[in-house]
């Protein structure tokens, strides 16, 4: 969150505050959504203030564009095909997902702590859990955004023939939640570190991880691969979207995923502040 932010959240009494307002207690938290509202504003303002958004929206539109019209290496031609259908759109564009949302979360908490505005913002009358689901509703805003830009493809779709309006409403239920899955993992390793850099790279590695990687080392090591573990692997729980199935338990299993990120980024911060 930029100093602006922070700003605006602080009590007029403490805009000028030293090192020595920084020491003191916080003041009593506010339990509305109205701070969490405030941080998700500013952050998403933020965000489309650095040249970071238009990067990563320019990349995620123009590389989920190339796949969708022409597959991996030219394989599926949009153009000779006869199917109305954005399964393809639904198939790729996880992996782009995978890669752009840690550029995005990379700067949430790891700038406020190289900035040295974390001290200050941890002081505000807001709880760490406010801190963290405002910054994960700014980012997911974001993600909004670079969905609603991919409209272009069923409009194409829908000159071809006539696509299953429900297995399109569901592949952009499943994109939704797939991608807000993967800013909670890279909003978890901002928390750790104060470089930008290394909350990106351990931000991509999970998402990798968590969307392939898993399914390779889990083959390797069991046969068959125990249900249980298998829903490690986000491939699995997402696929039922990519075909226009909306299953309830799929639904929750990304939402688990985005709490335990949650949970996890809010310990991360309060443990950072007694060190």
């Amino acid at each position: 969150m930029s100093n602006t932010a922070t700003e605006s959240l602080a009590p007029s009494p403490t805009r000028g505050a030293s090192a020595t307002a920084i020491a003191t207690p916080r003041p009593p938290r506010a339990s509305s959504m109205r701070p969490v509202i405030t941080i998700a504003r500013r952050e998403m303002a933020a965000t489309f203030d650095s040249p970071i958004a238009y990067i990563a929206g320019t990349v995620f539109l123009v590389v989920t564009g190339l796949l969708f019209f022409f597959g991996v290496s030219g394989a599926d031609d949009f153009f000779a095909a006869r199917e109305a259908t954005l399964r393809p759109l639904f198939e790729y564009a996880p992996w782009v997902l995978a890669v752009i949302l840690p550029a995005v979360t990379m700067r949430l908490l790891a700038e406020e702590k190289k900035a040295g505005t974390l001290e200050l913002l941890v002081t505000l009358p807001v709880t760490d859990l406010q801190i963290v689901l405002g910054k994960l509703l700014g980012a997911v805003g974001f993600l909004a955004v670079a969905l609603l830009l991919t409209g272009v493809f069923p409009l194409l779709v829908a000159m071809k023939g006539a696509p299953d309006l429900g297995a399109v409403a569901g592949g952009y239920l499943g994109l939704f939640l797939v991608g807000t899955a993967f800013l909670s993992l890279g909003l978890m390793t901002s928390t750790w570190t104060h470089n930008q850099i290394v909350a990106f790279i351990v931000g991509l590695l999970l998402c990798a991880f968590f969307w392939t990687a898993t399914d390779a080392l889990l083959k390797a090591v069991f046969d068959p691969v125990p249900s249980v573990l298998q829903l490690l692997n986000f491939q699995n729980q997402f696929s039922d979207f990519s075909k226009g199935v909306v299953d309830l338990r799929n639904v929750l299993y990304f939402v688990a995923v985005t709490a335990v990120g949650v949970a996890v980024s809010t310990y991360s911060l309060q443990s950072r502040q007694w060190k």
